[in-house]
């Protein structure tokens, strides 16, 4: 809960969960009346309401005396103020009423405001994690295809010195490099890139660039093909140990923030 005060036109008001809200003791001070006056009006108007108009609009509370001691008061909204204050007459009474209901517009009107600039705050915020989300997500790809190049050339590569298996490399490194960055859940869903924050795609592509260029350049010293894959795999292990500090790579199926999350960093 968080309580504002505000003075707009010698009125104190108070905010509730985002609610303007006066209290007796302010109404007692500003009509004229002593405090147990209006207590005692407030009580009396409670018992011909609603339960559900009176705990909306009603919310008891204490104040501390002079002395120290605590004694009871009442919040009201303005709904529940223009209840209390009908029963107040004279030009006098008049005019304080004017004088309220200018203070509840004001706070009201100061309330939107700020409501209004945090929800555009909010949204302009997440536009600009959707471009990046957007941006990682098409560099992804492209470094995908990069992987893809670098892999159908090693897959050549390792026939020619060979392997029976070969084929089954685009697969293998693919998991290789999955599993290493994101644990072995990632292979199971074929969706899982679709579920990784701008950050965690960023961490991906970047494992998967160093794994094609690893296999370039470990094809062009003319290693046996399994040192290149395994040099690759070394490669990417080392990436993801230096990185496992600061980005939270999730279990797929969990929140970004669940405990069972594997923590990885960049």
């Amino acid at each position: 809960m968080t309580t504002k005060t505000n003075t707009t036109q010698e009125i104190q008001l108070v905010t509730h969960q985002g609610t303007p809200m006066v209290t007796s003791m302010v109404v007692a001070e500003k009509f004229g009346k002593r405090h147990t006056n209006v207590l005692r009006a407030i009580e009396n108007l409670k018992r011909d309401c609603s339960e559900n108009f009176t705990g909306l609009n009603f919310e008891l509370s204490e104040y501390q005396d002079p002395t120290g001691r605590s004694l009871p008061m009442i919040k009201m909204t303005r709904d529940g103020f223009s209840l209390l204050a009908m029963g107040f007459t004279g030009p006098k009474a008049i005019q304080w009423k004017i004088k309220f209901i200018e203070a509840f517009n004001k706070m009201e009107n100061h309330i939107l405001r700020d409501a209004k600039a945090e929800l555009r705050k909010a949204r302009q915020a997440e536009r600009r994690s959707q471009l990046e989300w957007q941006a990682n997500r098409t560099n992804g790809k492209v470094v995908r295809h990069d992987l893809t190049d670098a892999i159908k050339e090693f897959i050549e590569y390792a026939k020619k010195q060979g392997s029976q298996k070969a084929d089954r490399y685009y697969e293998s490194i693919t998991r290789m490099v999955n599993d290493i960055i994101l644990g072995k859940h990632s292979n199971k869903d074929p969706h899982f890139r679709d579920k990784l924050d701008a950050g965690q795609l960023m961490l991906l592509a970047n494992a998967e660039k160093l794994a094609g260029q690893v296999l370039f350049e470990s094809m062009q010293q003319a290693l046996p093909y399994k040192a290149c894959y395994q040099a690759a795999k070394d490669e990417v292990s080392k990436l993801a140990k230096l990185m496992k500090r600061f980005i939270i790579i999730p279990s797929l199926g969990c929140p970004s923030n669940s405990p069972s999350n594997i923590l990885m960093a960049v």
